[in-house]
């Protein structure tokens, strides 16, 4: 996927310079520009901001996986993916592309030290999480929770919250965002 190109594209198709993007979604010009010349990768919480400033949600930058479409079944190897190097984890959505849902069901692989920014995320809406294998600690506010496998956890979304991997190795999750962030 050529993340970069895509964000470069959708900016450029809403008559946005770096400096118009870089003050509403609070990222600085110089980290703008490198995203969209592939240079660096956003972490999760500045690829929410660059997303909402843009007007879309995250999933509008995943690759489309090729194939039959249907409008309620998601194969496993058609499932659109985007990876974020820099919080080290890989998104899976597990809803069609396209549906109109007001859920958006992810199966999240986060690699050993994986988390979703230092910044706090901030956003209309709740959130579930089932841990499928490993540990992910979440921070509502200042409390911090730990997850472990067949542990989940429901919270409003309009508490600060952020996550990170604290298993030495891979964690697998089933996260859902209602209404649709992604």
């Amino acid at each position: 996927m050529d993340f970069g190109k895509k964000m470069r594209d959708l900016r450029q198709e809403r008559k946005m310079s770096l400096r118009d993007l870089a003050k509403v979604s609070g990222c600085s010009i110089s980290f703008l520009s490198q995203v969209e010349r592939n240079l660096v990768s956003p972490t999760v919480a500045s690829l929410r901001k660059i997303s909402e400033a843009l007007g879309v949600t995250i999933t509008s930058f995943f690759d489309v996986a090729k194939g039959e479409k249907d409008s309620v079944v998601v194969r496993k190897n058609e499932r659109v993916t985007l990876t974020s190097k820099a919080s080290k984890v890989v998104y899976e959505s597990l809803k069609p592309k396209g549906a109109n849902s007001v859920l958006e069901p992810l199966y999240h692989i986060l690699e050993k030290g994986a988390y979703s920014g230092s910044d706090y995320n901030l956003h209309v809406g709740e959130e579930f999480v089932y841990v499928l294998h490993g540990q992910v600690e979440i921070t509502l506010d200042n409390k911090t929770m730990l997850l472990n496998e067949g542990d989940s956890a429901v919270y409003n979304s309009n508490i600060p919250h952020r996550w990170r991997n604290t298993y030495d190795g891979e964690t697998t999750l089933l996260w859902v965002n209602t209404p649709p962030t992604f």
